[in-house]
């Protein structure tokens, strides 16, 4: 698996590269704390790539995470543009796949995804389906391993920022919004189970951003709980080239 992983990776920085005379790049980054009463305090790291055309009608982006004992996660998605206007509003296809291991549970899990995503003014709206496959890294006596199947579970995402984030005039130097949805760019829970979020950036310059996310969470790993004292808090910032 980690093999088809970096191949992957190889496969999407190379056709970064290709078309790179007539496109930019966005590098993504944070460290991560989180706290629920099943796994205790754990911290950890993210990151993302992704490769943005000139015309912005399609982005490639691939990313990893890393969460102490809890979670390792990559993350394969791909944003078409199908309507847009010329405020900036546009309604975008996204194609994800994730991948997650749980060392402590010795199971790995397999998501594909497919969301209509609208991008207004002051807020984004996405609603989609997407199939789980769980399997246990530990044999069975018999050879076998045990697997969960889960199809079609609904996602959805309600994000609501105070500046405006698709105008072409002048792009906010600050911003703060929230977020009410069941995903985020490495976990992806059922439809009851949902994330609420606070979100914040700071732009330096052209090309550096700084950004923050604290909220809250209702489940652990897998969801295996269900206790809603769970919360996390991300820190970071965005670099173009």
């Amino acid at each position: 698996m980690k093999k088809i992983l970096l191949s992957i990776c190889l496969l999407s920085c190379c056709t970064m590269l290709k078309a790179q005379d007539s496109s930019h790049f966005v590098l993504k980054g944070y460290g991560l704390y989180d706290y629920h009463y099943a796994t205790g305090s754990i911290g950890g790291a993210a990151a993302t790539l992704s490769w943005i055309p000139r015309d912005a009608r399609y982005t490639l982006s691939f990313g990893m995470e890393y969460v102490s004992s809890n979670r390792i996660s990559a993350n394969l998605q791909g944003e078409a543009v199908l309507l847009g206007s010329e405020q900036g509003k546009h309604l975008s296809l996204v194609n994800r796949y994730l991948w997650r291991q749980y060392p402590s549970l010795d199971i790995q899990e397999f998501t594909g995804a497919l969301q209509l995503s609208g991008h207004l003014h002051h807020c984004n709206l996405a609603l989609g389906l997407c199939n789980r496959y769980a399997a246990s890294l530990v044999q069975r006596a018999n050879g076998g391993r045990a697997t969960v199947f889960e199809p079609m579970n609904v996602m959805f995402a309600i994000e609501g920022w105070w500046n405006d984030e698709v105008s072409e005039v002048a792009a906010p130097t600050w911003n703060a919004g929230f977020c009410w949805s069941n995903y985020n760019d490495f976990v992806i829970e059922r439809v009851a189970n949902w994330f609420f979020s606070l979100k914040g950036y700071y732009s330096l310059n052209e090309k550096v951003n700084l950004t923050a996310e604290a909220g809250i969470h209702p489940v652990g790993s897998l969801n295996l709980t269900a206790s809603y004292d769970g919360w996390f808090c991300h820190l970071g910032g965005e670099y173009c080239f």
